[in-house]
């Protein structure tokens, strides 16, 4: 099984070998990605957590926890989808949220995922308008954790 713990500054570059190789983003939604990278400065901010296994990252969440908390990004791994790695990192970041008090959590979510999120109890309350390179809207969604 995986362990899940916080990542630290030296686990970025294997946070953003995961997220670019997501074939989650291929076709037009590699536009999403082009540019973006996760940041030590990110990682100490907010609380980015990844799942391992034999010093192996299988994935990771980022929830944003100063001002409106939300769930900034949410990665596994292609070889590790179908074995609920995403519902336990998504669980641990319900937890986070609520043990930090937070009442709600915002995601913005990438189309295809929309319904796992749906699946985890969030509800859409409207989506984002295509801007820049991003031409697709996206849906704006809320849980209560």
């Amino acid at each position: 099984m995986e362990e899940l713990r916080r990542a630290v500054e030296a686990d970025v570059p294997a946070l953003n070998a995961l997220m670019h190789a997501s074939r989650a983003y291929d076709g037009d939604y590699r536009a999403m990605l082009d540019g973006y990278f996760v940041t030590p400065a990110q990682v100490a901010r907010d609380l980015v957590v990844l799942a391992e296994r034999g010093g192996e990252t299988l994935g990771f969440y980022s929830l944003i926890v100063e001002g409106e908390p939300e769930l900034d990004l949410m990665f596994v791994a292609d070889a590790a989808q179908g074995r609920d790695l995403g519902r336990r990192l998504f669980d641990d970041m319900r937890d986070q949220a609520r043990a930090r008090g937070f009442t709600s959590v915002r995601i913005v979510c990438h189309p295809p995922a929309l319904g796992f999120y749906r699946r985890m109890g969030a509800v859409q309350v409207g989506a984002t308008e295509p801007t820049g390179r991003v031409t697709w809207a996206r849906p704006i969604l809320q849980l209560a954790p």
